[in-house]
C-alpha cells in the first residue's frame, strides 16, 4: 500500500473557490402595477429563494472554513507517522 498523507495545500485550494461564493440579499422581485395573484406569489416565492440561497451559500462557507484546519491537525498528526 501506498504512503497517505495530508496536503495542506489542496485543503486550502478546494477551499478557496467556495469561499469567493456569495448570494446579494437585496435582489428583489418586482412586478410593478401587475394585479395577477399567480404573479405576485411568484414574486414572493423568488424573493423567498434568494433569501434562501444566501443562507446556504453562508452556512456552505461557514463548513468549508472548516477544512484548512482539519488539515493542518491531520498533517500535524501526519508528521509523526514512521512509514516502513
Amino acid at each position: 500500500m501506498g504512503k497517505i498523507a495530508s496536503n495542506q495545500g489542496a485543503a486550502q485550494a478546494a477551499v478557496s473557490g467556495i469561499s469567493n461564493v456569495s448570494v446579494s440579499g437585496g435582489a428583489k422581485c418586482q412586478l410593478g402595477k401587475s394585479n395577477l395573484s399567480g404573479m405576485k406569489k411568484g414574486a414572493q416565492v423568488s424573493n423567498q429563494l434568494v433569501a434562501n440561497v444566501s443562507k446556504m451559500v453562508e452556512c456552505v462557507n461557514n463548513q468549508a472554513s472548516k477544512f484548512p484546519k482539519l488539515a493542518a491537525v491531520i498533517a500535524a498528526r501526519d508528521s509523526r507517522t514512521r512509514f516502513k
